[in-house]
């Protein structure tokens, strides 16, 4: 059911200042807001249209996993762009996404949070957000469109966390502590603004410095799932197209990229 137009004439206010918003399309539930934006980029809609949902029904995280997303409990939203400037792997863009979470939280809430390759933002070792990026290409091979979809947890589901993240998964609340929780729509509005001053920069990676400034696995064990096979090493890189380098007990590099890669988590 979409929700009150005002939602979206609010975050159209919020967004008043940044050039490249398009329009916000907001609803009470949604199975996905990454499907539903894919659709209306299929019909067109404009790079810098925002689709917002309170909750999500079949919330996507990378590799089929689900994004556990109960209403009242997030900021749950996905952003069409068309790349123009820049055709390289949506794994940058991902990156990206996770810089803009992270400042817009900081200059929110002033909480400095942790990024965890490639799509995760952290803190004190628990999961605040999931970022997914999902692309379609025209037959030339360029980017048609990419949606960039970003789930932050913003308080505890009334019901508890689902089993499979109880344990592991944090909220803003949690970390504000006694400040006050940053208005969803506002922190939606600094998410937007934030992802577009780095975005139209690309291909300039600058950004890429804060990144792993943050990063909670460089210089840390880590093991990974690749081709149904578990590997552990040292996490030494983050190269210029934000793959996480790793270098074996044997002294060998790997380079691993955001789509061929399971699970990346620290050994304690």
């Amino acid at each position: 059911m979409k929700r009150d137009a005002l939602s979206e004439e609010k975050l159209s206010q919020f967004l008043s200042d940044c050039p490249w918003f398009s329009e916000a399309v907001c609803f009470d539930v949604l199975p996905s807001t990454n499907d539903y934006a894919k659709q209306l980029a299929t019909e067109g809609k404009q790079e810098g249209t925002v689709v917002l949902a309170d909750s999500q029904t079949a919330g996507k995280g990378r590799l089929g996993r689900r994004f556990f997303s109960p209403e009242h409990s997030g900021l749950y939203m996905s952003l069409i762009l068309r790349p123009k400037a820049f055709q390289q792997d949506a794994g940058l863009l991902t990156a990206c996404g996770a810089v803009a979470v992270h400042q817009a939280i900081l200059e929110l809430s002033g909480v400095c949070t942790d990024i965890k390759w490639v799509n995760d933002i952290y803190f004190k070792n628990k999961k605040l957000c999931g970022i997914l990026a999902e692309s379609q290409f025209t037959s030339s091979g360029s980017f048609d469109f990419v949606i960039l979809g970003i789930g932050i947890n913003l308080v505890p589901p009334k019901e508890g966390y689902a089993e499979e993240i109880r344990g592991t998964a944090t909220s803003l609340s949690e970390l504000c502590g006694c400040q006050p929780l940053p208005d969803k729509l506002n922190l939606c509005a600094a998410v937007v603004r934030h992802w577009f001053l780095l975005y139209n920069k690309l291909p300039d990676t600058e950004f890429l410095k804060i990144y792993r400034e943050n990063s909670c696995v460089l210089g840390e064990r880590v093991s990974y799932q690749k081709n149904g096979a578990t590997y552990v090493g040292m996490a030494e890189e983050i190269d210029d197209l934000a793959r996480l380098v790793i270098r074996h007990e044997d002294g060998k590099r790997e380079v691993l990229g955001t789509g061929e890669v399971n699970m990346v988590r620290p050994v304690l």
